[in-house]
C-alpha cells in the first residue's frame, strides 16, 4: 500500500532518536513537525533491520544532499530569489 504526504514544518520543528520504553533496542526516528510528528519505527523482525538500517542512512544522505542543496541556493526572501 502506498502512502504519500506533505508537511511543513512549523518554527519549532525537530528531529531525533527517540527511546520508547525501557528495552535499548526499542527506538524510532521521530520527526515533530510543530505540531505534527512522524515515527519511523524499526521492524518486528530484527531479521528485517539491516535493510531498515539501508534505508536510515538514505534519509540521512538524502537529507544532508538537501541541505547542502538548499545552502548551495541560498535563502528566497527581499533582496534574495
Amino acid at each position: 500500500m502506498a502512502f504519500n504526504a506533505t508537511w511543513f514544518p512549523g518554527p519549532e520543528a525537530v528531529a531525533g532518536m527517540q527511546q520508547l520504553g525501557s528495552a535499548r533496542e526499542l527506538a524510532a526516528l521521530v520527526i515533530y513537525l510543530d505540531p505534527d510528528s512522524l515515527a519511523i519505527m524499526p521492524p518486528t523482525d530484527p531479521a528485517d533491520w539491516p535493510r531498515f538500517i539501508g534505508l536510515l542512512h538514505q534519509l540521512r544522505d538524502g537529507a544532508a544532499e538537501l541541505a547542502d542543496h538548499l545552502d548551495r541556493t541560498g535563502v528566497p526572501g527581499p533582496g534574495g530569489e
